[in-house]
């Protein structure tokens, strides 16, 4: 249930707003984008998703989900995105989670663009 669940907050993170991020982003978060926006640590994911634009489609292909251990998973993927401008984005993805308490936190989200 565990691996559903973290697929379904994975794909959030592409499409919701700012009270989503506040919820499901860990507190010393780390987001590794490519150029310009870089590496973004929490408050700079935050100030980023209240002034940017959301994508409004993202198509996950490749899944792989690696266990270390009961606390932590590994979500890898391809995804296929595109905004309101309808232009596609392509990307390797990983996305590390930490379970505090009953809830899955996005640790560290990385893309590759293809």
């Amino acid at each position: 249930m565990d691996d559903d669940n973290l697929w379904r907050i994975e794909e959030q993170f592409w499409s919701a707003g700012l009270d989503f991020y506040e919820q499901h982003l860990a507190e010393h978060a780390l987001m590794v984008f490519p150029a310009p926006a870089g590496v973004l640590d929490r408050a700079a994911t935050l100030a980023s998703i209240q002034s940017g634009s959301r994508w409004v489609h993202a198509n996950f292909e490749k899944r792989q989900l690696l266990r270390p251990t009961d606390h932590v998973a590994v979500l890898v993927y391809s995804v296929t995105a595109s905004r309101h401008e309808g232009v596609a984005y392509r990307a390797l993805c990983s996305s590390t989670y930490v379970k505090q308490g009953d809830a899955w936190l996005l640790s560290l989200h990385h893309q590759t663009p293809q």
